[in-house]
């Protein structure tokens, strides 16, 4: 796999920040490890800056270099970072009871994501107890416009971070039914707003139908998305309404959780849509 190409790169133009985290989305499952001048060459820029940002990156322990072979991959400070992140503001461990609760309702993987950029970052996941279900790789980043999570928090999140997202998006089809079009992803962000949940199907993965819907925090903004990633070949449009009532029903549970108030959130977004 490559990386997930949904960030337009403005080269001169990035700040040396917006160039550091550019070339991090690089390291993937498929793409763990990368050499100095393979990574300049993929990420299309010069090798004595992408040298300057890794030797930043390495002081500070966010990359390492291997001894032997030269190849930087992800250091251990991004593991301390997660584990601070999920001590001060423990998310995981409040929204997998839900998704427990979700895989074992539905008989289907279950999973939850936070926004990152362009794209949706999977925290948590269960898995239900029967032997074909969806597998779904906690590293791999899901395309904003191309899944169910991605769609639900976009549908959800301010207009200012719509626009600027959709601003950065360069649209790539991942199957035979992915939107390509940006007029196409904006009709679905207005039907899964009016719905409140999102579903698609086969988007991303030929044989998935991810089902969606928001978690909100207590000031009312989305937080994250809980989801259903199911096998799109056993589902029936009895089984596809059952499952999305369980969805909302998990993000519901897990909004209160968090301390937010469904009623105020939906309200609140609602005032938006109709202003």
């Amino acid at each position: 796999m490559t990386l997930l190409a949904t960030e337009k790169v403005t080269g001169g133009s990035m700040k040396t920040i917006d160039k550091a985290l550019f070339l991090l989305d690089f390291f993937l499952p498929d793409t763990p490890e990368w050499r100095l001048s393979d990574l300049a060459r993929a990420a299309g820029m010069d090798k004595v800056t992408v040298m300057r940002i890794l030797k930043s990156l390495a002081m500070k322990g966010i990359v390492e270099q291997h001894p032997e072979t030269k190849k930087y991959r992800l250091g251990t400070a991004v593991l301390r970072l997660a584990r601070i992140r999920e001590a001060c503001f423990p998310v995981v461990a409040v929204l997998h009871p839900v998704l427990e609760w979700l895989a074992a309702e539905t008989g289907e993987t279950t999973h939850a994501c936070l926004f990152s950029g362009s794209s949706m970052t999977t925290i948590a996941i269960a898995e239900p107890n029967r032997a074909t279900r969806v597998f779904v790789d906690p590293a791999q980043p899901l395309p904003v416009y191309a899944t169910a999570s991605g769609l639900s928090y976009l549908a959800h999140a301010r207009d200012a971070v719509v626009e600027e997202t959709l601003a950065r998006l360069t649209l790539r089809a991942y199957s035979g039914h992915t939107p390509v079009e940006m007029g196409t992803v904006r009709a679905s962000l207005k039907v899964v707003q009016e719905r409140g949940y999102a579903i698609s199907s086969r988007t991303f993965e030929e044989d998935t139908t991810g089902i969606a819907a928001p978690v909100f925090d207590w000031h009312g903004n989305v937080l994250a998305t809980i989801a259903a990633a199911c096998v799109a070949s056993r589902l029936t449009k009895e089984v596809e309404a059952r499952i999305v009532a369980a969805v909302r029903q998990a993000a519901a549970d897990a909004t209160r959780a968090m301390g937010g108030d469904v009623t105020r959130t939906s309200g609140k977004r609602q005032q938006e849509m109709n202003a």
